[in-house]
Formats: structure tokens, sequence, C-alpha cells
């Protein structure tokens, strides 16, 4: 199987994978002021770095699929390296997060009343209605 194997900085390195995998991401983020002509809308003068390796399950008719994760790191600095690798394995580190995922709606009339009900609930926000 397909995975990502992470190192951040010179810490131990975490190999992300699973056999009912559809979707792997690693996700390196930086929020909060990154250059001089940011206007924030709130306090956050000091920028935020986070990394998460992460995935979606993809488990087939009548299995709850699951968005999991084998890593999360809210207390990157500047100067943190962050080392992803492609690799192919049959021994992931064990996930240690997840949660069931949401169910995309096969029936089509059933899509089509929820999107009315979301248009008439919003109609009022984003159109002229005299």
């Amino acid at each position: 199987m397909y995975a990502i194997k992470v190192q951040i900085n010179d810490g131990p390195a975490t190999l992300g994978g699973a056999p009912d995998l559809s979707v792997l991401t690693a996700i390196l983020s930086a929020a909060g002021r990154l250059g001089p002509a940011t206007v924030l809308k709130r306090d956050a003068v000091t920028p935020h770095f986070s990394f998460r390796l992460g995935g979606l399950t993809s488990r087939g008719e009548g299995q709850r699929d699951e968005h999991v994760g084998w890593l999360e790191s809210n207390d990157l600095n500047l100067g943190d390296r962050v080392s992803l690798q492609i690799v192919e394995t049959e021994n992931p580190d064990p996930i240690v997060g997840g949660k069931e995922a949401e169910q995309r709606k096969s029936d089509e009339r059933e899509y089509f009343e929820h999107c009315k009900r979301t248009y008439l609930a919003l109609r009022e926000k984003y159109e002229d209605v005299a």
C-alpha cells in the first residue's frame, strides 16, 4: 500500500497509511500575520504553524468510512523542518485517532430537497427580495 513517511526535525518518523484508504493527506499550515501587508480581523501578531497527517477510508457498501489521523503538531516554529516521503509499505504505523465520515447522499430527490431547504433558508440574505 502507499503511505507517507513524515519526520519533524530530528524526531521519530511516522508512517501514515492503511489498507482501506482512498485519501492520504499531509497538511502544513501557516496562519496569522505572514506578510507586512497582512490585515487581520483579530489580534494574531505571531504566526501559527501546524501540521497534520491524516486520511479518509473507503470501505465499501454498508461500512462506515472514517477520517483518520496519525500525527498532529500544533506547536511548530519558524525554522522547524518537516520532511515527507511517499513510500510503499505493508507495515504502516497504527492510526491514533479518527471520527466517522459523513455519508454522501446518493438519493437524488433527497439531495434536491436538501438544496431547496438551504436555498429557502438563505434566500433573503443573498437576494433582493421585494
